[in-house]
């Protein structure tokens, strides 16, 4: 009677962690490659509770993390950098932490998205790693234009990293709910239009050398390696 009721335990404790393991395991998705061109990758995966695709582009450049933050804060970089965009707008703060309005043109019939973004930079005293972190807020201070779908949510970060050859590794990674209707087939597109066309602008931004010489008292270099 022991030996059927530790069989049957065993078999009870076994069923119980793969219940609990396997929906983990379910849910653990693995990045898949989209384009590869010129030196930047596009990875999507599978975002939960969306039908909307994840995006993550990669590069690297050679460049300060100071020329990058500048390239990405400055006003200009809605038409320069940002692939598709309209309008970049700071309505409040400085360049570390702020709130911007952006607007992203889309192919007739869809409408124009656009959204409040709360925007601030963080830096890694040690490793030097830079983020810009993006996220949707319900601020109501620009009203939505004429003609232009609010997005329901919009969330992504940019990575700034010193990498040992000198170089910085840069990461674009969002996600977006585009809200109103959007065919598969434009969504498709800007999953992987966006992060490249963007990664391409920001290549060449530095290479000719925009902002080379812009310093941040909130940004430290990593030292160079003698």
């Amino acid at each position: 009677m022991n030996f059927l009721k530790n069989n049957y335990m065993r078999f009870f404790l076994l069923t119980l962690a793969f219940s609990l393991v396997f929906p983990l395991l379910s849910q653990s998705t693995e990045w898949t490659e989209s384009k590869r061109k010129k030196g930047i990758t596009v990875l999507i995966r599978p975002f939960s509770g969306s039908s909307i695709d994840e995006f993550l582009g990669k590069t690297e450049v050679e460049a300060n993390i100071a020329q990058v933050v500048a390239i990405l804060t400055d006003p200009s970089s809605c038409k320069n950098l940002y692939h598709e965009c309209k309008e970049l707008t700071t309505l409040s703060g400085n360049e570390q932490k702020s709130i911007v309005y952006i607007r992203n043109g889309a192919p007739w019939p869809v409408n124009d998205r656009d959204a409040i973004l709360d925007r601030g930079f963080e830096q890694n005293q040690k490793t030097f790693t830079t983020t810009m972190k993006m996220k949707k807020t319900e601020s109501q201070t620009k009203p939505v234009p004429s003609g232009v779908t609010r997005m329901d949510s919009f969330e992504g970060v940019w990575r700034i990293t010193p990498t040992s050859a000198g170089k910085l590794k840069i990461e674009y990674q969002a996600h977006f709910e585009p809200g109103g209707s959007v065919p598969q087939s434009v969504i498709n597109l800007v999953l992987t239009d966006t992060p490249y066309e963007t990664l391409l602008n920001l290549k060449k931004l530095v290479e000719e050398g925009k902002h080379k010489d812009t310093k941040f008292d909130w940004i430290k270099e990593k030292p160079e390696s003698n």
